[in-house]
C-alpha cells in the first residue's frame, strides 16, 4: 500500500472501530446487568416482606399472612410468582394458578439468582433464599417475568447499534477529511513543482509542514545547483564558440593564402568543413544572445519573444525583404525559455531561409503548446520527411545551411514527448511545420 492517505485512513478507521467496539460490548452487557441486580433486590426485599406475614400453626404447617402479599402476586400470570417449600407442605402464589417452579427449592443453596422458564415458557428470574423462623426452616422462592424487560433492552440495543454504526460513519468520514485536508500541502507542493518546471518560480515555497521541510529544502537546493550547473553549462558554450572565432579565421585566412599551392579538391573538403565549424559557432552564439543571462528553467512568453526573434531574422534576410505574419492567441507561455527559443528561431530561420516572401508562425495554448510555422516555399515531399529529420542531411546542397536546424526541433519536441507534423500549407503552399508540446 503506497497512498499515505489510504494507509492513515484504514489506521484510524480500525482505531475508530476498535474503540466502538469495545464500547458498544460494554454498553450492551451493561443494561441487562444493572437490571437484573435491580430485580434481584426488589425480590429480595419483596421476599422479607412475605416471610414476615409467615407463622405456623400446631401442626407446624406455614400459614401466610394475606395482608403481606402484595396484589401483583395475586392476579393470576402476572409475571410476579413465589413458591414456598416447608417439609412436605408447598404454598404457591396464585399467580401461578396450577403451574408450579420448575426449580427443587430445597436442593438451592443458600441466597441463591438464577433463570428458569414460568407458565408459558416465560422467562423467568428467580430468588431463592432458605429461612429459619420459630424453630422451623423453610424455603422461599420467588420470581418476576423478563419478557418485557428483555424487549426493552433488546429495543435500546438496537437503538444504540444503529447509532453507533451512525457515529463510525461519521467518524469515518470525518477522518477521511481531516487527512485529506491534512494532505493538502502535499498536493500544493506537486503543483508548485509544476511550476518550478515551467519556470512560473525559481524556488518551492517554503511554507509546508515541519514534516516535509526537509524535503522541500533538498528539493529547492537540488534545483538551484541544476540551475548553476545549466547557468555555467551555456555560458561555457558561448565562451568557447566566441574564443574559437578568431582562430578559425586566422585559419580560413592562411588557407586562403596557401590556396594557389593547394590540392583543388583537399581545398574544398577544408573550406566546406571551416564553413560547417563557422555555422555551429554562429548558432551558439546566437543562441546565447536570444537566451540572455537567464538561468534554466525561465518560462517563455511566446507572444513577447516572438517579435523579437521576428525581428532579428529580419535582419538576417534582409536581402529578401520577408513578410512575416504571427498569430498569437492570447497570454501564450510555455516551457523553459531557451528550449522554445530555439524552437521557435530554427523553424522560423528555416522557413525564412526556404520562403520565397512571406512566412507564418501561429502559437496557441490548447491543453499544451499548439505551435505552427508555413511558408510559400516550394515545400517538401511526404517521401522526404524522414530524411529531413537526420541530423546533417540537406535537401538543397546549394542553399547554405547544414541541416542542423530541423534535427534540433525534433529533439526538443522528443525532449516534452511531443508531436512534430510536416504537410503542405492550403494558403501559403509551402511547408507547414506543426508542433505540439503537452502541457
Amino acid at each position: 500500500m503506497k497512498s499515505i492517505q489510504r494507509r492513515l485512513t484504514l489506521w484510524l478507521l480500525a482505531t475508530v472501530v476498535v474503540l466502538f467496539g469495545l464500547t458498544w460490548l460494554v454498553i450492551i452487557r451493561f443494561p441487562e446487568d444493572f437490571t437484573v441486580e435491580y430485580i434481584a433486590t426488589q425480590l429480595e426485599h419483596d421476599a422479607e416482606a412475605l416471610v414476615l406475614g409467615i407463622s405456623f400453626d400446631a401442626q407446624g404447617e406455614a400459614v401466610l399472612d394475606p395482608d403481606f402479599v402484595a396484589p401483583v402476586y395475586m392476579r393470576p400470570a402476572s409475571g410476579h410468582y413465589f413458591q414456598l417449600q416447608s417439609g412436605e407442605y408447598n404454598l404457591r402464589s396464585r399467580s401461578l394458578g396450577s403451574d408450579a417452579l420448575d426449580i427443587r427449592i430445597e436442593e438451592q443453596p443458600q441466597k441463591t439468582l438464577l433463570r428458569t422458564r414460568g407458565p408459558g415458557d416465560q422467562p423467568l428470574l428467580v430468588w431463592v433464599v432458605h429461612y429459619l423462623k420459630d424453630g422451623h426452616t423453610f424455603s422461599l422462592a420467588i420470581a418476576e417475568e423478563l419478557t418485557a424487560l428483555r424487549a426493552q433492552i433488546n429495543r435500546f440495543r438496537l437503538q444504540f447499534s444503529l447509532v453507533t454504526l451512525l457515529l463510525v460513519l461519521l467518524m469515518f468520514y470525518a477522518q477521511r477529511t481531516l487527512v485529506k485536508l491534512s494532505l493538502a500541502p502535499l498536493e500544493n507542493i506537486r503543483k508548485a513543482c509544476r511550476q518550478l518546471e515551467t519556470g512560473e518560480i525559481r524556488r518551492l515555497p517554503a511554507d509546508v509542514p515541519l514534516e516535509v521541510r526537509p524535503l522541500v529544502d533538498e528539493i529547492n537546493r537540488l534545483v538551484e545547483l541544476m540551475q548553476q550547473r545549466l547557468l555555467r553549462s551555456r555560458n561555457s558554450m558561448g565562451n568557447l564558440a566566441h574564443a574559437l572565432k578568431t582562430p578559425l579565421a586566422v585559419l580560413r585566412q592562411y588557407i586562403e593564402q596557401k590556396a594557389p599551392r593547394l590540392d583543388s579538391e583537399w581545398l574544398e573538403q577544408t573550406r566546406a568543413s571551416l564553413a560547417m565549424i563557422q555555422s555551429i559557432i554562429d548558432r551558439e552564439l546566437k543562441r546565447a544572445r536570444v537566451a540572455g543571462p537567464a538561468s534554466g528553467g525561465e518560462i517563455c512568453h511566446l507572444h513577447r519573444e516572438i517579435p523579437d526573434v521576428i525581428g532579428l531574422l529580419q535582419k538576417v534576410f534582409a536581402g529578401k525583404r520577408l513578410v512575416f505574419e504571427q498569430h498569437v492567441e492570447g497570454d501564450v507561455s510555455f516551457g523553459d525559455r531557451e528550449d522554445m527559443l530555439e524552437l521557435l528561431g530554427n523553424l522560423l530561420e528555416n522557413a525564412g531561409k526556404w520562403c520565397r516572401h512571406r512566412v507564418r508562425v501561429s502559437a496557441a495554448c490548447k491543453g499544451g503548446l499548439a505551435l505552427s510555422v508555413e511558408d510559400d516555399g516550394p515545400g517538401i515531399e511526404a517521401s522526404v520527411q524522414e530524411t529531413l529529420l537526420q541530423r546533417g542531411i540537406r535537401l538543397d546542397e546549394s542553399t547554405s545551411g547544414y541541416g542542423l536546424g530541423l534535427s534540433i526541433v525534433k529533439d526538443i519536441v522528443d525532449q516534452y514527448g511531443g508531436t512534430l507534423e510536416f504537410s503542405r500549407s492550403p494558403s501559403l503552399g509551402g511547408l507547414v511545420v506543426k508542433v505540439f508540446l503537452p502541457g
